[in-house]
């Protein structure tokens, strides 16, 4: 009787070992798959915060409010595709996962921070309080050189872990 027992338990064992590999295996694979999906929307996002500024150093400012809409909409994107890879690192207790995904959100922060200054700067432009939206501007260019610096901390931290990392 005793042996049976065992080698039920042992059978237990191994099947929660299984399943439990294969959750940690998927919640990889899922903060892979999420990492490309924020990627492509920080870069959309970009985009748009690019041609927003442009337009706005044109006075363009209907079409930069534009397009300050669509990179804020992007960067929501990228924010939300962010917080849930984040929370699937850690119920996988992968530190470079966590690390990485942090400096997203602080990435995708600064950008949406950024990109705010940016919509105030040009609100004051419609204004012609352009005193304040330099002050916005500014700020802008601020919150965007904060987020290179995440931006870099994240991919050096992909060029450490290239085998965690889908290319």
């Amino acid at each position: 009787m005793n042996n049976k027992l065992n080698q039920v338990i042992v059978v237990a064992v191994v099947t929660l070992v299984i399943i439990v590999s294969g959750c940690v295996t998927s919640d990889i694979s899922n903060i892979n798959a999420q990492a490309i999906n924020i990627n492509n929307h920080v870069k959309n996002g970009d985009h748009y915060y690019n041609e927003s500024a442009t337009n706005t150093n044109k006075y363009l400012l209907a079409q930069a409010l534009t397009e300050e809409s669509n990179a804020s909409t992007e960067y929501n994107q990228a924010q939300t595709a962010a917080q849930a890879a984040y929370s699937s690192a850690q119920d996988s207790n992968d530190a470079i996962f966590v690390e990485y995904l942090q400096n997203i959100l602080n990435e995708v922060q600064a950008k949406l921070n950024a990109t705010s200054e940016l919509k105030t700067a040009i609100t004051n432009l419609e204004n012609n309080d352009t005193s304040d939206a330099n002050d916005n501007l500014a700020a802008a260019n601020n919150y965007m050189n904060n987020a290179l610096t995440y931006e870099n901390n994240s991919e050096n931290i992909v060029n450490q872990n290239p085998s965690k990392f889908q290319q």
